[in-house]
């Protein structure tokens, strides 16, 4: 009984391959297939390999043209507070560890910025026998 099956499969079969149009249909189904399967793929694996090329210097002119003048100002004062965290810290002999206090600073501490002698007072927090990070 087996061997008639397999007759009547192969006879179904050839008959299916040797029509063009029914030819045509499988394997349209079966390139359908590997493109959905495959083309989702290629597109991962292309967006980890590619080298994206960003023009940050148009992104920044983009951005400050969209922002207030309050907030270029604000923006202004960080950047000023960062760059003389970043001098002091370096001064005190804390080269290492100048991106620590400006974290401390954005993160925590930017509401205190104003106070006459914050960025002193930051880099007085910093001592040179430290050994642990925050915590």
């Amino acid at each position: 009984m087996s061997a008639t099956v397999a007759a009547a499969l192969k006879k179904a079969v050839v008959a299916l391959l040797t029509d063009p149009k029914v030819r045509k249909t499988i394997v349209g189904i079966i390139l359908g297939i590997i493109i959905i399967i495959v083309m989702p793929i290629i597109a991962v694996v292309s967006i980890f390999n590619g080298d994206i090329q960003i023009d940050t210097k148009r992104l920044q002119e983009m951005v400050v043209q969209n922002l207030s003048a309050e907030e270029i100002a604000k923006l202004q004062s960080v950047e000023n507070t960062m760059y003389d965290i970043e001098d002091k810290m370096k001064s005190a002999g804390f080269e290492g560890r100048v991106k620590e206090a400006q974290v401390l600073y954005v993160l925590a501490l930017s509401s205190y910025a104003d106070e006459s002698g914050f960025t002193d007072k930051l880099v007085g927090c910093f001592s040179a026998g430290q050994t642990k990070g925050l915590e």
